[in-house]
């Protein structure tokens, strides 16, 4: 919280108020499987499991360097767990307020999409999208 003295009354405002709840420091990988799950949950012109490719070939055209292999490697399931954490918050939030429907939006597709990215599409499969995608834009893993 900011404060203000008023230098006369000495009475104290508050003026501001600093939120620190999002700021950490963690790898890159989790900021960019985040970036990709709200991606895919928006996705209406190409097919959502691409989208991660398109997201990673603007990301790696502002960073410095590609994607390590254990970042590579830990992305599919990042982007899973994420997808898991959203719905379980959502369906926990919807369980506790029933008017707030809002949680159901995410869930509609959330799901789905979970089933497909971690259960119907082999691993080989996702990182073959991905190169295909960063291929056709040059660039490389």
């Amino acid at each position: 919280m900011l404060v203000q003295r008023h230098p006369e009354t000495r009475e104290v405002t508050v003026v501001g108020v600093i939120d620190f709840g999002d700021s950490e420091h963690g790898p890159y990988v989790f900021d960019l499987a985040i970036a990709i799950t709200y991606a895919m949950l928006q996705s209406r012109v190409v097919d959502p499991l691409d989208v991660g490719g398109y997201l990673l070939v603007g990301y790696l055209s502002r960073r410095q360097r590609a994607l390590t292999d254990a970042e590579r490697s830990a992305l599919w399931p990042c982007v899973a767990a994420r997808f898991a954490q959203s719905l379980t918050m959502g369906a926990y939030t919807y369980s506790v307020d029933p008017s707030n429907t809002y949680p159901l939006t995410t869930a509609k597709l959330g799901w789905p999409l979970l089933r497909r990215l971690w259960k119907e599409t082999s691993r080989e499969e996702l990182e073959r999208r991905l190169d295909v995608v960063l291929a056709s834009c040059g660039c490389t893993r």
